[in-house]
């Protein structure tokens, strides 16, 4: 089997969690002897040598991503002169769209599969009914987004596929690095943590707020914002105006298996973020063994069994986080038991063999 799939990028660094998804989709795919046609913007970082991808580049690597439905339409007619692929892939739609839709016009026996990952994603022009019925087949990675598409666009369900995100294998729990540990002073301490980018949706500034009330309460806990992004000055600024430094410290990004440390830190992982997909740090958390504390207000929610494995709180309400939080660290039996419940659903649950099983699923029946 051949498929095409035209990409924004697949940086094997990528910390976007739809990137990190197609990428490993595509590398599991690989595995299982399906044959690929990667499309990618000029100097893109990418996986080289990879068997059964073939990725061509185009002549420029900057541009508006809607530019993108003319810039991968003459490519995708030289690869399937050369190939006959049956399947295009298209991942954000609301991008490439037109480019999918066009070349099925002169190849209507090519199968079309979409790929959301936020509801939000799916509001693109006016014309956001006809496209979204149009799609052969459509993989979403939560119920809660294909629950969306159904009430708003009309399509039957049996046409969308649910696939949730996995997480990669060296992820497990292990015990705290001691260099580390020293190295952040959190000795003897409940530790706290935040992963992902400092941006407004992410919501890293509503934990400073939590921390603020949580020292007021318990002195022996400290707070890891692991990331960075446009944020990080004004944290840093709200931080110091609350005299929080000893409570929080700061820890760059890490990728492969060193992120395996930074999650191993931490008792607890917390993620207020205000609108997701099906987010990948929470459940790299999980896989490392940490209970989950996450806002009510998306997709992700899916991963946590309130009050098993971690606890959904009431979107932006410091009083909810701050007791919740509260309670688990005062009882250390709680937290053991939330700990032990999230490492046995990522093991379950969210596996990157599973999410591929379902794509070849798909790609079979199409």
């Amino acid at each position: 089997m051949i498929i095409c799939s035209p990409q924004l990028g697949l940086n094997p660094n990528s910390v976007l969690g739809g990137e990190v998804f197609d990428r490993e989709i595509l590398l599991g795919l690989a595995k299982k002897g399906i044959k690929i046609e990667i499309i990618l913007p000029k100097n893109k970082p990418h996986d080289k040598n990879i068997k059964n991808w073939n990725i061509t580049l185009l002549p420029i690597s900057h541009f508006p991503a809607i530019f993108g439905n003319v810039l991968y339409l003459p490519y995708l007619f030289k690869i399937h002169k050369k190939t006959k692929f049956k399947i295009i892939r298209i991942h954000q739609p609301q991008y490439l769209c037109l480019v999918a839709l066009i070349f099925k016009l002169f190849h209507k026996n090519v199968k079309l599969v979409a790929t959301y990952h936020q509801f939000r994603e799916t509001k693109f022009l006016f014309f956001s009914n006809i496209i979204n019925n149009y799609w052969d087949h459509i993989i979403c990675d939560s119920e809660n987004v294909k629950k969306k598409i159904i009430e708003t666009y009309n399509v039957k369900a049996d046409k969308i596929t649910v696939v949730h995100n996995g997480v990669p294998s060296y992820l497990m729990p292990q015990k705290k690095d001691k260099r580390l540990v020293k190295k952040l002073g959190i000795e003897n301490k409940t530790t706290l943590l935040f992963m992902g980018l400092f941006i407004e949706r992410k919501n890293p500034s509503f934990l400073i707020e939590v921390i603020k009330r949580l020292v007021e309460i318990n002195k022996n806990i400290l707070l890891i914002f692991w990331g960075d992004g446009p944020l990080k000055q004004e944290m840093i600024r709200k931080i110091k105006k609350y005299n929080l430094e000893k409570y929080i410290k700061f820890q760059k990004p890490l990728f492969g298996i060193k992120k395996n440390k930074i999650h191993n830190l931490a008792d607890i992982f917390l993620h207020p973020a205000l609108d997701e997909g099906f987010a990948l740090a929470p459940l790299e958390a999980m896989a490392c063994a940490k209970p989950i504390f996450m806002n009510n207000s998306h997709s992700a929610i899916e991963a946590i069994d309130n009050e098993k494995n971690g606890y959904i709180c009431k979107k932006d309400n410091i009083n909810d986080w701050v007791t919740k939080i509260s309670l688990l660290i005062q009882n250390k039996n709680t937290l053991a038991s939330m700990s032990s419940l999230s490492f046995k659903k990522a093991q379950s649950e969210y596996q990157w063999k599973n999410a591929v099983e379902k794509h070849m699923d798909v790609l079979k029946k199409l």
